[in-house]
C-alpha cells in the first residue's frame, strides 16, 4: 500500500471529500465554499499516507498501463516507483520541496526535472510534470465561491468556483467542482486556462470504503485540446493514512539505491 501521487496529486491537488460536517443553512455562501475546499486540500492526504494505484493511458491508437508504488507526506514529500510493467520497472520519481527528480534504470541515471519541463507530460499521460510537483493550496492560493445549488448526473449538488490569487504560483485561471450535496462526495471538477478555455475534466466515480474513509477510486481525466479519445485513468487499488513513513524515503539515495 503506498501513495497517491502528490499530482494527484493536485492533481492533488482537488482530491476528495471526505466526512464534511453538517452545513448550517444559515452559514454565508463564501464560508461554505471555503469549508468545502478546506476539506478537499486536507482530508485526502491524511497527515502521511501510502498507496497502490493504477494508471491506465488511453489513446485512439493504443492503451497502456502502468502500476506505481508511491509514498507522501504532506504536501512537500513524496516518493513513487514504478512496479508494472517489466519495461518501467523501477523507474522512479522523488518531489522533495519544490523540486522534482527522475531515476531512470535503463541508463542508470538520476535526472532532476528542470522548470522549463514542468508543463511536459508525465510519464506519457494527460498529466504534467507541474501536477505531480505542484504545491498550490485551495485555501491558500485561491478564493472561494459557491455558485449555486445544481443538478450533476441527477444528483443534487454544489457547485463551487475557485478564482487564484493575483500572485499565486497556480496554472489554472480557474478551477470548478461540484460535490454531492448529501455527503459532499466529490464529483467533478474542471479546468480553465486564462483564454477561458476549459483545459481539462476529472470525473470521480467508483466509491468504496478504503482504510476507513468513503472515497472515489476511479478518476477519469479528459482532456479537451486534444484529439477524441485521449484520456487518463487513475484507479486506487490500496491506501492506508496517518502511516509512518522513514526519512530515507525522500532522500535521493533512496532513489537511486533502493532498487
Amino acid at each position: 500500500m503506498k501513495s497517491i501521487p502528490a499530482p494527484v496529486f493536485l492533481l492533488c491537488l482537488l482530491a476528495v471529500l471526505i466526512s464534511v460536517p453538517v452545513v448550517e443553512a444559515r452559514e454565508p455562501d463564501s464560508t461554505l465554499a471555503r469549508r468545502i475546499a478546506e476539506h478537499a486540500d486536507t482530508l485526502m492526504r491524511g497527515s502521511s499516507n501510502s498507496s497502490t494505484y493504477r494508471m491506465t493511458i488511453v489513446r485512439p491508437e493504443w492503451t497502456r498501463s502502468i502500476t506505481m508504488d508511491s509514498w507522501e507526506r504532506g504536501k512537500k514529500l513524496s516518493y513513487m516507483e514504478v512496479t508494472d510493467p517489466p519495461r518501467d520497472l523501477g523507474t522512479a520519481y522523488l518531489k522533495r520541496d519544490g523540486q522534482m527528480w527522475t531515476f531512470l534504470p535503463n541508463i542508470e541515471r538520476t535526472v532532476k526535472i528542470p522548470p522549463s519541463m514542468m508543463m511536459d507530460s508525465w510519464m506519457g499521460s494527460d498529466l504534467t510534470n507541474d501536477d505531480l510537483l505542484n504545491e498550490s493550496s485551495l485555501l491558500d492560493d485561491y478564493g472561494h465561491e459557491l455558485v449555486g445549488a445544481d443538478t450533476l448526473d441527477g444528483v443534487a449538488a454544489w457547485h463551487v468556483r475557485l478564482i487564484p490569487h493575483e500572485d499565486a504560483p497556480v496554472v489554472w485561471d480557474r478551477i470548478e467542482f461540484w460535490v454531492r450535496q448529501g455527503d459532499f462526495m466529490l464529483m467533478r471538477d474542471e479546468y480553465f486556462d486564462e483564454k477561458g478555455r476549459k483545459v481539462r475534466t476529472m470525473s470521480y466515480e467508483e466509491i468504496k470504503t478504503m482504510d476507513g474513509r468513503r472515497i472515489p477510486t476511479r478518476w477519469v481525466l479528459e482532456p479537451h485540446l486534444k484529439k477524441e479519445g485521449n484520456r487518463t485513468v487513475l484507479e486506487i487499488l490500496d491506501v492506508d493514512f496517518d502511516v509512518t513513513i522513514p526519512d530515507r524515503y525522500f532522500t535521493r539515495q533512496h532513489l537511486e539505491r533502493s532498487r
